[in-house]
């Protein structure tokens, strides 16, 4: 068997920032939130082989999960519960692989 390319995959946990994001709540208010994602790559295979670039497609999915969940709230509910929305959007992101 030969190896024609190689691909390096770090299983640390790694941190990336979301950009800042213009999301229009439930009662129609534009607030402008960032974020802040740590994952970790839990199986390289399926990492490259699955994904062309999990890092990007990663920092996409955080993205569209905060407007996602972010649009379906009121400004005083995103105020307010930032502890539960932080849960929801982990397990939304991860559903059943998460591992905590």
């Amino acid at each position: 068997p030969c190896i024609e390319t190689y691909q390096k995959v770090d299983l640390r946990t790694i941190t990336l920032d979301v950009p800042p994001q213009e999301v229009l709540t439930r009662d129609s208010v534009t607030v402008s939130v960032d974020a802040v994602v740590y994952y970790r790559v839990s199986n390289a295979t399926i990492s490259v082989a699955n994904v062309e670039n999990a890092h990007h497609s990663t920092r996409l999915l955080a993205q569209t999960t905060l407007r996602n969940i972010l649009g379906t709230k009121n400004l005083h509910e995103i105020l307010s519960e930032r502890e539960s929305i932080s849960s929801s959007m982990q397990v939304t992101s991860c559903g059943k692989h998460c591992q905590t």
